[in-house]
């Protein structure tokens, strides 16, 4: 099989083959900084599953292409991995969250807002360019989706057909392993630095969450996300 060759990306939610299409600005951007000029080739994503092959017809401040062909389509799977993560006092460390956390393989995101919660104010948009820049990065064809601040009530309702909650409170746990052996959809909650309060880990494990053991040491919320997303990557369906 010929590889594919390694074009610059850029995303488009509404790409159709055939169409000619114009790249919003924050992409069309990234496509001066590469000093793309009339007639280059480049692959979009639609965040979907789909990456196309398309060649450059305007560069500039507004960037057009015409979308030539579907070099690979990527089916979703039923297996979606959900993360519901407590922002950090310092935001560079979540932002980093949301990097690592798109680059190793994750569905959703919902920055958590919790009893013991440090930060309760996010900007979302910064946080999906972060995301984009990482599903580029990494190749994915699927961008996840990074919802707006979730409150802990809220979280406990998401409909996932495992749920964990990993805290630092003794208790009877699921060793981090058990994320890995789940061939299905899955919700993992991840506290703030002060952890998961005993009122919302009751409530967690009323609505059927299990809690999460990651390890015999106390990690930080980001240490705590990022090994839960490995773990539950490695399981191949």
């Amino acid at each position: 099989m010929k590889p594919m060759a390694d074009l610059p990306r850029f995303y488009l939610p509404n790409a159709q083959l055939g169409s000619i299409s114009e790249i919003e600005t924050e992409e069309a951007k990234h496509a001066r900084v590469l000093r793309l000029t009339e007639g280059s080739i480049v692959h979009l994503i639609d965040g979907k599953g789909k990456l196309f092959e398309a060649s450059v017809l305007k560069a500039g401040k507004k960037m057009e292409v015409s979308i030539d062909q579907i070099v690979e389509e990527e089916a979703s799977h039923a297996n979606r991995l959900i993360l519901a993560v407590a922002p950090t006092k310092n935001m560079a460390r979540f932002e980093w969250v949301i990097e690592k956390a798109v680059e190793v393989g994750v569905d959703e995101i919902h920055p958590l807002k919790c009893e013991h919660s440090e930060r309760v104010f996010i900007k979302a948009d910064r946080l999906l360019r972060i995301a984009l820049s990482a599903a580029k990065q990494s190749k994915a064809l699927h961008m996840p989706i990074i919802h707006e601040l979730t409150s802990i009530d809220e979280a406990l309702n998401i409909v996932a057909e495992k749920k964990w909650i990993a805290h630092c409170k003794p208790s009877n746990k699921s060793a981090i392993l058990e994320l890995s052996k789940s061939n299905c959809s899955q919700l993992i909650c991840i506290g703030p630095e002060g952890d998961f309060s005993q009122s919302e880990i009751d409530a967690a494990l009323a609505k059927g969450f299990k809690s999460l053991s990651l390890g015999e040491k106390r990690l930080r919320t980001e240490t705590a996300a990022i090994a839960s997303i490995i773990a539950a990557n490695v399981f191949q369906a």
